[in-house]
């Protein structure tokens, strides 16, 4: 009597974005899933902000999506925690610039405004 049917067992959960996630300052829709994998939306704020809105990223952001087949769901979870590999900011850069002594300006040599050059040299 009872024919076989596909039974659906959707996965749906939140990612929090951290600030040094590689999907900071873009916009949902540029982030590729897995197959049989989609995005719901956004949580920021405690107010949702629908997928079709296409909402950029921040940190502090929930993404919240759903697998469709309980097997894609580490493939998800992987796919949406991804982070630069050093910590990064869209806001500010923790690497200095440092001057170097042959590239200093003497004042003794030149009276006239002189400014220091900085070459990037990483600690």
């Amino acid at each position: 009597m009872l024919k076989s049917k596909k039974v659906l067992k959707p996965s749906l959960f939140g990612v929090l974005i951290e600030a040094n996630s590689i999907f900071c300052g873009i916009y949902l829709t540029e982030i590729k899933l897995p197959d049989q994998c989609f995005f719901l939306g956004i949580l920021r704020e405690s107010q949702v902000i629908s997928a079709t809105d296409n909402p950029s990223i921040f940190a502090g952001d929930y993404i919240l999506a759903i697998a469709t087949h309980h097997m894609m769901v580490p493939a998800l979870k992987v796919t949406l925690k991804k982070i630069h590999s050093v910590y990064y900011s869209l806001n500010s850069c923790l690497l200095e610039a440092r001057p170097i002594d042959s590239q200093s300006v003497n004042s003794d040599e030149d009276d006239s405004d002189a400014t220091t050059s900085f070459n990037s040299i990483y600690y």
